[in-house]
């Protein structure tokens, strides 16, 4: 027991650790309970999925930001290598951590967009009881709580629509999904439209443009 104490008692006076404590309380409150109980799937309300061109659209209406480091990275020790000041925000308090939180001009904003769409980063806005975009994270599928778990009943607006007369069944679009949506069997590509999230990447990587977002 006295070990134990000790151990959280040195815990505690080790800022790296309390940053990370931070990181993961707020990941917890804003990745499980994001979305009130009983809100059905596609709902506008709460942490749901983008496509990056609804994200930028809705990041062009703001005047201000802030990015942070992502609190599901900090939290893993920085490991991931897609960036670890992901998190924008339109207010002080809407971003994912105090650790490396600072204002952002125009510039740093889009080099942060160029970022997440080189490294195929899902955007996952938070959206306030009336839908009011106020913050977006840049996910990736390695640290992201919320795509390794997928808990939430968080799918955007937007759903898949896969043209397989266009489709020549390379796979591009299989490496892209994070939600397990699209899989090669045999050679042949088969869709799950039920796990697609609307993320979108899947458009982006489809070199026949066989891929559109539809309204889900």
């Amino acid at each position: 027991m006295a070990a134990q104490a000790q151990r959280r008692v040195k815990a505690a006076s080790n800022p790296r650790q309390r940053r990370a404590r931070r990181g993961r309380v707020w990941a917890m409150m804003y990745h499980g309970q994001a979305i009130m109980p009983g809100s059905p799937r596609g709902t506008s309300m709460g942490h749901v999925v983008w496509t990056m061109q609804d994200a930028e659209e809705a990041i062009g209406e703001q005047e201000k930001y802030w990015i942070s480091n992502c609190a599901c990275r900090d939290e893993r020790g920085r490991i991931c290598r897609k960036g670890l000041r992901t998190c924008l925000g339109f207010a002080p308090e809407a971003t994912s951590s105090e650790n490396g939180r600072a204002p952002a001009d125009k510039d740093e904003v889009a080099k942060l967009l160029s970022l997440a769409k080189d490294q195929k980063l899902v955007p996952r806005p938070f959206l306030s009881d009336e839908g009011r975009v106020v913050a977006v994270c840049f996910c990736c599928d390695c640290c992201c709580s919320y795509i390794n778990g997928r808990k939430e009943n968080a799918a955007g607006p937007k759903i898949e629509q896969t043209d397989m007369d266009y489709c020549t069944e390379c796979g591009a679009c299989v490496e892209v999904c994070h939600f397990g949506a699209r899989t090669m069997k045999a050679d042949k590509l088969a869709v799950n439209r039920s796990q697609c999230f609307g993320c979108g990447l899947c458009v982006a990587e489809c070199p026949t443009q066989a891929i559109i977002m539809a309204a889900r």
